[in-house]
Formats: structure tokens, sequence, C-alpha cells
């Protein structure tokens, strides 16, 4: 087999016009070498292995040359020559890859447009989707995904925990399907845990807006689906024994603005209502407060990069207030400076 006929026979693969057991053997050779498609090698240092292993399965085959008395023996070397061949352009793409994927990533292969990625390490996983789209995985999670490109959905099947960062496209929605939650966007990024046993799912939102669907089984949403809207600093956590949803906000909300931002918000002698309305911008949460009750109350002060529990305790104190969380809103209480 040369390299002509060997890049012909991959061709009937992709037309899908070859026969059961060429399929089958391509199948497996594909799924030993992994997903790159792209060698790095140096293209002289490629040409270079590819003739010399050529030159090895030409002398290969002229030992085992049959003549008409043995024509019999042909196809028996032909096989090892289409396996020696398989082995060249794995050899190669083995070459090409950094040690480090080659060792470290568990990479299935299901078809030439499905893909399964186990992280089996003690260490979280960057994953590269093809629409630009990243995955982080978490130790002992799992995701499947497709790679076609004219699908009008881009779906990834999740098991465990991982945080996606989805590349904007408003054409074809990204979905994350968690058994009895799936989690639609068009481009954000956020976080969902559902480990196989545990009782609950959550996701959380750190950038952007995210619908969560519950749907009881793993069948997906449909239209008895109970539709949740998320945006940052917003989680929701899934029941799966009760069936029920809780919406609150996540145990430690981030800043959603830049910290060059976050440094210009300082206050002088300011009334307290600006201050609390700073922090709904910097975090992207709802602070209920009585305006009435806090008219007469000012301070001096400034947002820094501490959680916004540390602020709020500091003001609340400042002023004579508490405050409370409830689901995704902070609700401020007290007699207020009057």
């Amino acid at each position: 087999m040369t390299p002509e006929q060997f890049q012909h026979l991959l061709k009937r693969y992709r037309q899908g016009s070859c026969s059961p057991e060429e399929r089958k053997f391509i199948e497996k050779w594909y799924a030993s070498i992994g997903s790159r498609s792209e060698p790095s090698v140096d293209p002289k240092e490629e040409d270079a292995l590819k003739n010399r292993y050529w030159k090895n399965v030409n002398a290969h085959i002229q030992s085992q040359k049959p003549d008409r008395r043995r024509i019999i023996t042909l196809w028996p070397a032909v096989g090892v020559a289409a396996s020696i061949a398989m082995a060249i352009t794995a050899g190669v793409l083995l070459l090409s890859a950094p040690k480090s994927e080659v060792s470290s990533n568990h990479l299935t292969i299901i078809s030439p447009e499905n893909r399964e990625f186990e992280n089996s390490t003690a260490a979280p996983k960057n994953i590269s989707l093809p629409d630009g789209s990243n995955i982080i995985l978490q130790p002992g999670g799992k995701v499947r995904y497709h790679t076609a490109s004219d699908r009008s959905n881009r779906e990834v099947f999740l098991e465990g925990e991982a945080f996606f960062d989805v590349k904007r496209d408003v054409l074809r929605p990204f979905l994350v399907h968690s058994q009895e939650v799936t989690t639609k966007v068009l481009g954000t990024s956020f976080t969902v845990k559902a480990e196989r046993d545990a009782k609950s799912i959550t996701v959380s939102v750190k950038t952007g807006k995210v619908s969560v669907y519950t749907h009881r089984g793993s069948s997906g949403p449909s239209a008895k689906s109970t539709e949740t809207i998320l945006t940052p600093n917003q989680q929701i956590v899934y029941n799966r024994h009760e069936h029920k949803v809780a919406r609150m906000l996540v145990e430690n909300p981030q800043a959603i603005v830049s910290a060059e931002e976050i440094r210009k918000w300082h206050f002088e002698d300011a009334p307290v209502m600006e201050i609390f309305h700073a922090l709904e911008k910097v975090y992207g949460v709802n602070i209920e407060f009585d305006a009435k009750t806090l008219s007469g109350c000012t301070l001096t002060t400034s947002i820094s990069d501490e959680s916004i529990y540390n602020r709020l305790d500091i003001i609340c104190k400042a002023i004579g207030t508490t405050y409370t969380v409830e689901e995704t809103k902070i609700v401020v209480r007290g007699s207020g400076c009057n």
C-alpha cells in the first residue's frame, strides 16, 4: 500500500464507502493516536520519517513478493503493509504532539464527529473545543462533545464538575446536558457540578446570562421543563430527589468589572445609598434597602478588592444596620442614621 492508497482509504472512510472491516480498522487506529490533526513537526523531518518508514514497507513487501504458485500469500503481505502504513501516520502525529498531551489526556474517539474526555488525573484539565470555547474539567469528570460545525446546536454532555468559557455565537446555542439539568447559553462563563450519585446538581454563573432547564429523567428539556434565568454571581441547586430548584447567590460573589475600574470607586462623605448602588454595579447583585430610612446616612470609604460581604460588614456597622442574604438579593435593615 502506497501513501496515496492509504490516503484514498481514509477518503473513502470519510465518505462512508469503505467496508465494515476497513472502518473498524481505521477507527481503532484513529483512537490510538488521539485527536491531533495538524502535525507541528518540521516538514522536512516529517518527510524524512515517512520516506524512511515507507522504504522499510517496500523492502518488507519485496521480501514476501509472491510468484504465481504462491499468489495467495500476497494479501497477508499487503495487510502488513497497511498496518505499517497506519503506524507511520500515527507515529508522525504522536511525534508532533506535546509529550504532556500524549501521556495525560484520556480522549476517546467515539466517531469522527464525537469525542469523550475523562479526567482521571488529580489536577484540572483544559479542553479546547472546535468552536473556540474552553472547558476546565475537574478530576473525575467526563465530557462528551460533538465536533461538527454544521449542527444547529453546540452540545456537551457532562458528568462531574467543569467550568465553561463559551465563545459567543447567537446562531448556535451552547447546551450542557448534566443528567436532569440542561444549561443553555449563547456565550458566557459558568460552572456546572453534576456528580453521578450526588443528591443535587449546581449551576453557577460567572459572566453573562444563562438559561437552566430542569427536567425529570435524562431525556433533555421539553415543553414541561422548568426554566430558570441566572445572571452573574447567581446559581441554582437542583434537588434530584425532591425535584425542586433553589435559586440563590453563589457563596463568594466575584467582581464583574475590572480591578482598574474598582479602584476608581472612592467616596468622600457620600450618601450610603450611592455606595450600595456602586456595590450592585461591581458585583451584579441586587441590594435592597429603605431609601427613606437611610437618606441621612453618609460615609467616606472606597471599594477595594475585598469580598462584598466584608464591605457590607464595615458599612452596616458604621451606619447601624444589618444585612441578610435572601435568595439572589441582599437585604439591608435597620433604623438608619436619623
